[in-house]
């Protein structure tokens, strides 16, 4: 793809800049209704517990209380899954067990909701809650995977016998990898496990909702799958569709966790208990123990090589814990056994997960969705093959990466890989022939890794991959993008007003993003899987060149010459035989509403796209760090990430992606653990005085390479960047680490301790 472009590429403002840095951008937290009252959640101090009673006459009593719910209340609704996954949305019929209520009449971990109420401020809320009396039954519960599958523990959902939630096998096995890893020259085997991690979003949870004059539901939601999310709510309270509205104002991040519905049902069923609006915030702590967090795993895996250093086979086994409700956590498995197990060239591949109940926070998507938790170990043992083998860790990921036209990780053809260009530019940057495998002396002593990684751009073949997208032209030759992604802090509205500015010829401050409304918006899929850019895209793109087709043909009729022979740049329409045939795109647009000879038109273009293809991203990830071997602490100085994007659409916001995922990178590596007692069952770490979140002064010195070649199926080249920023962080200073002192820790996060075990072990 060679053509010259003139908006695409180019570092833009973003359409939404203004309003976040001035403080204008309306969250949810932000909507104020007249009459709104505000609701608060009792949750269970238990892990696992039956509620005997609830006394809520003391706070009915208090004055400013509208109403308490309690799960009596809410058992005319229908029961679901907060990560949607109870609806058909994934291919070969996959579903979950609709098994969670608006309140559960058994609190299945700390922290999940009793009852609710609303009241005419926070303060009275806030004291009700007090009021309220429980009398709990305390039941036997169980925190680990392993010890929930033995025989005799709790049960916790009458869907999973011995508690596993969904078994998942590897969805693209070939070969015979127990034959393989047999005959291999070298495998390579251990244990990696991760931990849970918390999203850490700016805006905690939070939902308004309200029944208007004509007894439609109207939500104020940050869910980033609205029209999802519509479907799902209409079904929990037994409405038709459309009958619910949502609206999505801006969102304070996601990275994941704003996939499930959060607080939206309390909410809702506080409004028609009520019969007036209701907005619910969640505390700090609320949001680490009543939302999704990442899926914690442990994960066995073999790899086997020829002595050349040819990968010949590789097996995982998954166990991952869910929590007390299923939620998105299963497909994390799924999905990180295709990225992981289809990431290099390999003939033979294996793969099978168990997702466990557990009585503990629920678990589900995060920012890479499995993929770091596989690329975890593999990325390790690819390091430990290259050294028994006396082979270069360049070298051989060099030789057993995957070439454009082979197949990709989700089974499809690989239209385009640059994964060699990352991992040549990426070693430069680092100093890799300078730096690694050098003699390190002393008490502190430097070290550098690599890793890498493929994701995906979409959710196809899995998903129902659909987006739709619909433009129109005004008078003055602007336009307004009629579309729905959810603003997480992507800088979506921008990309998309790039891709459309550039197939109609004008600027991309000439785009109006006209979004955040079920009742305008077409059906939207949603912005998650790293899809956003790279399917909404090519719907907004669809529907732009639909649109300039018209442009052409009516310009071609005002200037008499065919609309071949005609161009679109900077906002003119102009021959390419005679230049000076030219017309504005305004004048044309003007033209076709304003037109007095029976020709009225509002030139408009409307795309429904499928998606049928997924062009994965790879990155090569480099850290150096240095690590104190009196004292176990490792600090991180320098990361670079090289990353085969396609073509970026915006440098600056993919920069900006890609080192946020650093960032999280680094705490999921070295410092974010989400404690559980494994005594009480309760979260210990439940605010940012108990979990360390990395800060600026945390960051080291940071280089982002975009390798900028375009893909033949995206929008103008682009893939998908959202996710794959943070995915090889971790492994990559897990490799720096073994460089600098020799040992290698797999257990995550890694703490001094756990590296003064390894030296100490050594």
């Amino acid at each position: 793809m060679s053509q010259k472009l003139s908006v695409v590429g180019k570092r833009i403002i973003q359409p939404d800049a203004a309003a976040k840095a001035t403080g204008n951008a309306i969250y949810v937290s932000d909507i104020t209704i007249p009459g709104m009252l505000i609701g608060k959640v009792l949750r269970s101090p238990y892990p696992h517990a039956r509620i005997k009673r609830i006394d809520k006459s003391k706070a009915e009593n208090l004055s400013g209380v509208e109403a308490i719910i309690t799960p009596e209340d809410t058992a005319q609704w229908q029961k679901f899954d907060r990560g949607l996954k109870d609806l058909p949305m994934i291919a070969g019929g996959y579903t979950v067990p609709a098994d969670e209520g608006v309140l559960n009449e058994r609190a299945r971990h700390f922290g999940d909701a009793i009852a609710a109420l609303a009241a005419i401020n926070e303060h009275i809320a806030e004291e009700a809650l007090e009021l309220i009396e429980v009398e709990y039954e305390e039941l036997p519960f169980a925190i680990d995977p392993e010890e929930a599958m033995k025989p005799g523990a709790p049960q916790i959902s009458d869907f999973a016998g011995r508690n596993i939630g969904k078994h998942m096998p590897y969805a693209f096995p070939e070969g015979d990898a127990d034959k393989a890893l047999g005959g291999a020259d070298c495998v390579v085997e251990g244990t990696f496990t991760t931990t849970k991690q918390e999203h850490c979003t700016a805006e905690t949870a939070a939902a308004v909702a309200r029944i208007d004059i004509s007894g439609r539901l109207i939500v104020w939601s940050q869910c980033q799958l609205p029209h999802l999310a519509r479907r799902e709510i209409a079904h929990i309270f037994n409405m038709p569709v459309h009958k619910v509205k949502m609206i999505t104002p801006f969102i304070g991040g996601s990275f994941g966790q704003r996939g499930s519905l959060c607080a939206e049902p309390i909410c809702i069923a506080l409004a028609l208990k009520t019969g007036k609006p209701v907005k619910l915030v969640y505390s700090r702590e609320e949001n680490f123990i009543a939302l999704e967090s990442r899926t914690g795993f442990k994960c066995n895996l073999k790899i086997g090589f020829n002595k050349d250093g040819t990968l010949t086979a590789i097996q995982v086994y998954m166990l991952g814990r869910l929590g007390g409700y299923m939620g998105c956590g299963p497909m994390a498995s799924a999905i990180g056994m295709i990225f992981g197990l289809g990431h290099y060239r390999c003939p033979n591949r294996a793969g099978e997960a168990d997702m466990v109940m557990t009585n503990t926070p629920v678990s589900g998507a995060f920012r890479g969705f499995g993929n770091p938790a596989i690329m975890w170990g593999i990325e390790q043992l690819v390091d430990e093959a290259a050294e028994r083998l006396n082979i270069d860790p360049l070298t051989i990921r060099l030789k057993n990466i995957k070439r454009a036209g082979e197949t990709a990780n989700m089974g499809l053809r690989l239209e385009s890989t640059y994964l060699e260009e990352c991992i040549k530019q990426g070693a430069e940057a680092i100093g890799w022939r300078e730096k690694w495998g050098k003699k390190k002396e002393g008490a502190i002593r430097r070290g550098v890794g690599l890793a890498t990684m493929t994701h995906c751009s979409g959710a196809a073949p899995l998903y129902l991959d659909h987006s739709n997208a619909f433009i129109k032209l005004n008078e003055d030759g602007t336009a307004d993008l009629v579309v729905h992604p959810a603003p997480v802090g992507q800088h979506i509205w921008g990309a998309l007003s790039q891709i459309a500015a550039e197939e109609l010829g004008i600027h991309a401050g000439d785009i109006n993003i006209v979004t955040g409304d079920t009742d305008v918006t077409l059906f939207e899929y949603g912005s998650d899987a790293s899809r956003s850019t790279y399917v909404i895209g090519n719907a907004t793109l669809m529907a732009a060149r639909n649109a300039k087709e018209q442009i052409l043909a009516r310009a071609a009729e005002m200037l008499d010459i065919s609309p071949e022979e005609l161009k679109i740049s900077d906002r003119k329409i102009s021959s390419r035989v005679d230049p000076k045939k030219s017309i504005s795109v305004a004048e044309v647009c003007y033209d076709a509403i304003y037109n007095f000879k029976g020709e009225c038109l509002n030139i408009s273009g409307k795309c429904s796209w499928e998606s049928k293809w997924n062009s994965p991203p790879t990155g090569a990830f480099f850290a150096e760090v240095e690590v104190n071997t009196e004292t176990g602490k490792v600090t991180v100085r320098r990361l670079v990430t090289a990353m085969d994007c396609g073509k970026a659409i915006n440098p600056m916001a993919v920069e900006g992606q890609l080192e946020g995922g650093m960032q999280q990178g680094i705490g999921y590596g070295l410092t974010e653990d989400y404690v559980i007692n494994k005594d009480t069952g309760v979260v210990e770490t439940d605010n940012y005085d108990s979990y360390k979140m990395p800060g600026i002064l945390d960051m080291p010195e940071t280089k982002v390479i975009i390798i900028d070649e375009p893909d033949p199926k995206g929008p103008f080249g682009a893939k998908g960047v959202g996710e794959p920023g943070m995915v090889g962080v971790a492994p990559a200073i897990a490799n720096a680490i073994y460089d600098a002192i020799g040992v290698r820790i797999r257990d995550l996060p890694i703490t001094p301790e756990k590296v003064l075990d390894a030296l100490g072990s050594g």
